[in-house]
């Protein structure tokens, strides 16, 4: 019994311990992230105008009705989705090609994996320049290299018309994104053991079927993890998406960070931001648990 009792005290206090360590960062994360999302949530309900007044009225949900009943309020939507699942999955069908032939290198691995990585850990300042430079629709690279050098095309492609302004932005995202997902690709590819591929080839499968059977189910959480990170990222993808376009022109390229930012820095009406803010937490917070539910049931149909 005493035993028992000192085990019990010995736990107890190993416990306190861990807490007391990771306080730090509890306080951290309640001062960065808990309490603004909080304040975030209670503005989405009042009308917390700073060119008015800094009162924060109680208005229930009038500012929700404002965003619904908004005449672009569709389209900033239809934007939001067609820009997350086009890049989510682009990002992941590339970043599997170069995997797998990442895979295949035998000299200068590291240098080759470097190049690859280099898109993702520049600052999103100087992508956002760069290729707001390279798609330029004058002056632009691409347009001088396609137009004035080579004579492909009889005139300057405008890159960031209404028409084509999304799928540029979408572009440059996918540029950006896939270096990261390769590189998780590539080392879950290196984590499969070899002797499946061998007894396969004595089996006589092809490459597709091995692929198929073997590579696909082994790096299925890898590709899960993966394309929900790149699909919140892309929601919530801002900075080089407000250099290129700005949501412009029109709302053609708006997205809900982009309407969210104009609505609190331009206007200056952060009850009603807040607002769009909480509609994109619940989208996102949907997908993530519907995506990782289908996920679920798909390795339990596996087993």
């Amino acid at each position: 019994m005493n035993k028992k009792k000192k085990f019990s005290k010995l736990a107890f206090s190993e416990a306190v311990r861990g807490y007391l360590f990771i306080l730090p960062a509890i306080v951290l994360l309640a001062g960065l992230l808990f309490i603004p999302m909080i304040n975030g949530f209670w503005y989405s309900f009042t009308d917390f105008n700073i060119l008015k007044s800094w009162d924060k009225n109680f208005i229930a949900l009038d500012n929700f009705k404002k965003v619904f009943s908004s005449a672009n309020f569709g389209e900033i939507l239809g934007n939001e989705a067609q820009f997350a699942i086009s890049v989510t999955v682009i990002t992941v069908v590339i970043s599997m090609l170069i995997a797998l032939l990442l895979n295949g290198v035998k000299h200068c691995k590291n240098l080759t994996r470097a190049l690859v990585f280099m898109p993702w850990v520049l600052p999103e300042v100087v992508v956002g320049a760069i290729w707001r430079w390279l798609l330029n629709g004058e002056k632009g690279l691409i347009n001088g290299v396609l137009v004035d050098y080579l004579h492909l095309l009889p005139e300057h492609i405008q890159f960031f018309s209404e028409a084509l302004s999304l799928v540029s932005v979408s572009l440059v995202y996918i540029w950006r994104t896939y270096p990261y997902v390769t590189i998780m690709l590539s080392a879950g590819l290196q984590g499969i053991d070899k002797e499946q591929y061998e007894a396969a080839s004595i089996d006589g499968c092809n490459g597709i079927k091995k692929f198929w059977y073997i590579t696909l189910p082994n790096l299925k959480y890898v590709l899960s993890i993966c394309s929900l990170m790149a699909m919140i990222w892309t929601m919530n993808g801002f900075g080089i998406l407000n250099i290129l376009t700005a949501g412009g022109p029109g709302v053609s390229s708006t997205t809900l960070p982009v309407i969210i930012y104009k609505t609190a820095f331009q206007k200056f009406r952060f009850g009603l931001a807040s607002s769009y803010s909480v509609i994109q937490f619940i989208i996102i917070m949907i997908f993530a648990v519907v995506y990782l539910k289908l996920t679920k049931a798909t390795d339990e149909e596996g087993a």
